[in-house]
């Protein structure tokens, strides 16, 4: 039987990302778990591993309301069903009592059908709100059943065609089975019964046992497809398994068994806390069995790398060796400094980054580009620089009327007219800058080689032009390294092109160094790059991000969807302005513009061509100028 590991994910399917963040903050709600992950598979799952829930994709390519609905039944039957009333040591006991048995899947499947009844109705029972996703449930996965009958029973898979007929009939829907399998259903339908008293997992387990001695020889195969998923998840690590001798004592565990889903994911998300660090992945990734002098043993750190060094003017931790220096930017491109991505979300939590300066290119050539994109920018950068700053005199100008003291007005009618007059006025205090700060996000991903040129062109005006105006702004392009990337670490690099307090440096030489490098994990960048913004003082704060297209990178897929729509929405909660710039060489296709509005939401802009990324930019850069200037 096709396992449910071999599980092809839907690369061409465009997700909601609003929705699924939606759906996930409500598994988060009935499970009580903060963090919990929502991700689609073939079938509903578990993975404590992962700390993630899967919902079916049975539930695609159907009316908006039937999509809706039957997800919250996925929803509901996991998060507040089998989360709580599923008894996993009844169901493991189970299954190792079925290991050798020749019927076992069928007979596993057919303990979680008699579980999927019982638990539905319980949840009902306590949440009579979820009645109607469960109707539809029952009325939509009886219609498969019953549609698939005839094709198992034509094929030959009695076990299959017997399935479809257990789910029938517990169900209370009619079928064909009787009528082609007369004794097989006349042995099996009397002890189905049993399923409608269980009322814990060992009953419905009995319910099995009692159905499995009919069976025997009169089925000659087990099943041919995967029906239930639910329980793959919940086995454990395999009690074979270990790296070497100094980890087995910890992969026993603790004594028992985890009774529920629950306990059982609070427990492997307690020891991947616990168990987290460069101290531990460096030991197991690179050592080797034998025995250790322990004397000079220290506390290992999440966070800390095994080659890590502090040097130049940075400090380092003693017991570490990162780096560490005042501020939030690397000053020196050191190749060690590598830090554990915490506070990142779910779909980062194996993420490690360091921040490397880039090194200037100040060869002949980047000059003469420099000089000659320069040369074509100066009539824009000097249009946008002066009408700011002639808002900002404006500005000065302006009065605020009305005040119980300051300059005496010169139509003082309130004085006679009120009985506590205002005739003051004070003009606005001068501005010498704009309170505002920028970032810019670059995509340093190999998809952009083709584009480096423009790209370089449209930075450096960015740059240019803050640069004018005197207004604090950051440059870093963002990459993860797909060759080095593993499913325990995925190495991100931030280059900054342009620090924050760098302020009004010239930094042409390193954005004329941009390079492309491998992947984009675009919500962990902006989440980056975010935690930098809301330390500066200034009042506006914004956040563009050059890229051209979805987020690629290890693990990511579509959970990259779902987690830059959310680290966007994070940011803009704590009033940081997030707008997104697509490059590409074409106009965006319908597909594209939807997939930047589930991430970006109406702030994400396209260019028609190569040649407008500058045009754009200075558009997009004039809009945000406008607003910072106009709330003063």
């Amino acid at each position: 039987m096709t396992s449910i590991n071999r599980f092809i994910d839907f690369n061409d399917e465009l997700i909601d990302a609003g929705e699924r963040l939606r759906l996930e903050r409500l598994a988060r709600a009935l499970t009580g778990m903060a963090d919990l992950g929502l991700t689609e598979r073939q079938h509903i799952e578990f993975h404590p591993v992962s700390n993630e829930l899967a919902m079916s994709v049975f539930w695609r390519h159907r009316d908006p309301e039937v999509t809706e609905q039957g997800r919250l039944s996925d929803l509901y039957l996991l998060a507040a069903g089998f989360w709580s009333r599923f008894d996993l040591a009844v169901w493991r006991e189970y299954r190792s009592a079925t290991e050798d048995h020749p019927l076992r899947e069928f007979l596993r499947a057919a303990v979680l059908l008699f579980e999927e009844l019982r638990i539905t109705d319980a949840v009902i029972a306590e949440r009579p709100g979820t009645e109607p996703a469960f109707a539809l449930r029952r009325r939509l996965y009886g219609e498969f059943h019953t549609g698939q009958q005839p094709v198992n029973l034509s094929r030959g898979f009695r076990a299959d065609a017997l399935f479809n007929h257990l789910y029938a009939v517990i169900h209370g829907i009619p079928d064909d089975f009787v009528s082609h399998e007369e004794e097989l259903s006349g042995l099996v339908d009397p002890v189905l019964f049993g399923v409608f008293d269980a009322r814990s997992t060992a009953d419905s387990v009995r319910v099995a046992e009692r159905m499995a001695p009919l069976l025997y020889g009169r089925l000659k195969e087990d099943l041919r497809h995967s029906y239930y998923a639910v329980g793959d998840g919940l086995n454990g690590p395999k009690p074979d398994f270990h790296y070497h001798k100094g980890t087995e004592d910890r992969e026993k565990g603790e004594a028992g068994e985890k009774e529920s889903v629950g306990e059982l994911f609070s427990t492997w998300h307690a020891a991947n806390r616990s168990e987290k660090g460069m101290h531990l992945n460096y030991e197991l990734e690179h050592g080797r069995i034998g025995e250790g002098d322990g004397t000079g043993a220290r506390e290992g750190r999440e966070g800390a790398d095994a080659t890590s060094t502090g040097r130049g003017q940075s400090s380092a931790d003693e017991r570490t060796g990162v780096a560490h220096e005042a501020g939030s930017e690397a000053s020196t491109a050191d190749p060690g400094a590598w830090t554990k991505a915490e506070g990142f979300g779910t779909a980062n939590e194996s993420v490690v980054y360091r921040e490397l300066l880039a090194e200037a290119d100040h060869s002949a050539e980047a000059r003469e580009r420099i000089l000659r994109w320069r040369e074509e920018s100066v009539p824009h950068v000097r249009a946008i620089v002066k009408e700011m700053q002639k808002r900002i005199e404006r500005k000065k100008e302006e009065r605020r009327e009305g005040l119980p003291k300051g300059r005496l007005s010169k139509n003082p009618v309130s004085v006679l007219l009120n009985e506590r007059p205002r005739p003051f006025y004070r003009k606005q205090s001068p501005s010498k800058r704009l309170d505002a700060v920028f970032g810019l996000l670059v995509d340093g991903s190999g998809s952009m080689a083709d584009k480096l040129d423009e790209t370089k062109k449209a930075v450096l005006l960015f740059h240019d032009i803050l640069r004018s105006l005197d207004t604090a702004h950051g440059i870093a392009v963002y990459q993860e390294d797909s060759a080095a990337a593993t499913k325990t670490r995925q190495p991100n690099t931030f280059h900054w092109l342009h620090r924050f307090r760098d302020d009004g440096k010239d930094n042409g030489g390193r954005i004329l160094s941009l390079e492309a490098g491998d992947d984009n994990r675009d919500g962990f960048a902006v989440r980056w790059m975010s935690s930098r913004l809301l330390q500066r003082p200034e009042a506006h704060r914004f956040l563009l991000v050059f890229s051209d297209g979805e987020p690629s990178a290890f693990g990511y897929g579509q959970n990259g969807i779902v987690d830059t729509a959310e680290a966007v929405r994070e940011a803009e909660k704590q009033g940081i302005t997030v707008i997104h710039l697509f490059l590409s060489s074409a106009p965006a296709t319908a597909r594209q513009q939807e997939l930047f509005r589930m991430m970006f939401g109406s702030r994400s802009v396209s260019a028609d061509s190569i040649d407008r990324f500058s045009d754009e930019t200075l558009r997009i850069l004039r809009k945000l100028l406008v607003l910072a200037s106009g709330n003063m």
